[in-house]
């Protein structure tokens, strides 16, 4: 792995562009007759899996900083970014940027975003009106580019789902990925973290279309309604070992198993400072803990997750893991204390 890492090889087998929000996205800015961009192209996997997908485009341009196939512009395009295009199709690079400090990996000093994928698509989003991005599935939750974001579809694989194999190898050869990055479990064989592809328009949007693969969940607005009133409740302190609230903050391999507890179920596993799975909160009321189960079921089941940190593995229903993180558990534990702020005279 440490090797594929400093050379960035990952190779990809599924096809994205086989679901069906990419196929419309496709018929909408005609394929057939443009010309499309491929900033980061590797071994000339995207192609491949076009062509795989029944599509086609007039023409490819191909630009990689350590170019892999025949045909390819050397240049670092983070640097010269390609013009004149108006449709980009790619696998931007990933590395965190946390991740490049600890390796001593470089990382563009031209960007302030934490992951080299957004300064990726930034920069494609900048120069091209149609813009397609195999990127992660935490994306969705960073609230970045939203202007023009179409469709984001987590990509899960399906047990009974056979993809075209893609023959060629995917390298993201500007940088190489972080340990989580520079693939997910339906486009890379390496690596299990979930996956996205987001479709940009060149126009802004009325609201984000969310799919997991061909199932349309619902648009990023109305799904956010689901959600509490974010909370900014410091007197809800996580990590605390005589807390009066337990949380197993992540969901196991076999369903969706996250849940509240009472403390004493925790009391033989240390808690410590910087955990983020297992914890014990303080709450300075006292909690019914059925109520906020219930209320997290509501949430998920309502949102299908999406707020939800996907997590490396598939559950065994077929779903990926996922983790609350401690600005949603705040929110859900503090809307008895918010609505009784609300209320008083």
């Amino acid at each position: 792995m440490d090797e594929k890492r400093a050379s960035g090889r990952y190779y990809t087998r599924g096809n994205p562009f086989q679901l069906k929000p990419f196929q419309t996205w496709a018929k909408e800015l005609n394929l057939a007759q443009q010309i499309a961009l491929e900033p980061f192209a590797g071994a000339k996997d995207i192609p491949q899996l076009i062509d795989a997908a029944h599509l086609q485009c007039q023409d490819w341009a191909f630009y990689d900083i350590a170019p892999a196939a025949q045909g390819i512009v050397e240049r670092d395009t983070l640097a010269d970014f390609p013009t004149g295009f108006n449709v980009c199709i790619t696998n931007p690079p990933w590395l965190a940027r946390n991740s490049a400090t600890r390796r001593g990996l470089p990382f563009p000093e031209a960007t302030q975003h934490d992951d080299l994928y957004k300064y990726a698509l930034e920069q494609c989003l900048t120069h091209c009106g149609w813009v397609a991005a195999i990127i992660p599935e935490a994306f969705i939750r960073s609230g970045l580019f939203l202007q023009r974001l179409r469709d984001f579809i987590s990509l899960v694989p399906q047990k009974q789902t056979s993809y075209p194999a893609d023959k060629g190898n995917k390298r993201v050869s500007v940088h190489p990925p972080d340990k989580g990055g520079g693939g997910g479990s339906v486009m890379f064989e390496d690596t299990e973290h979930p996956v996205g592809l987001a479709l940009f328009t060149p126009d802004v949007t009325s609201d984000v279309r969310i799919w997991r693969n061909n199932q349309r969940l619902g648009g990023l607005n109305e799904l956010r309604k689901y959600l509490p009133m974010p909370s900014s409740n410091r007197s809800i302190i996580f990590n605390k070992p005589n807390g009066n609230l337990g949380l197993i903050a992540i969901d196991n391999t076999v369903s969706a198993s996250i849940r509240f507890c009472p403390p004493e179920e925790l009391k033989d596993y240390p808690i410590r400072v910087h955990c983020r799975s297992i914890t014990k909160i303080g709450v300075p009321w006292d909690v019914d803990i059925d109520i906020l189960n219930t209320r997290l079921t509501t949430i998920r089941e309502k949102t299908h997750d999406v707020f939800l940190t996907a997590f490396k593995g598939l559950r065994r229903d077929g779903h990926y893991r996922r983790r609350l993180d401690w600005a949603l558990t705040r929110a859900i534990v503090d809307v008895d204390h918010l609505q009784f702020k609300m209320n008083m005279p």
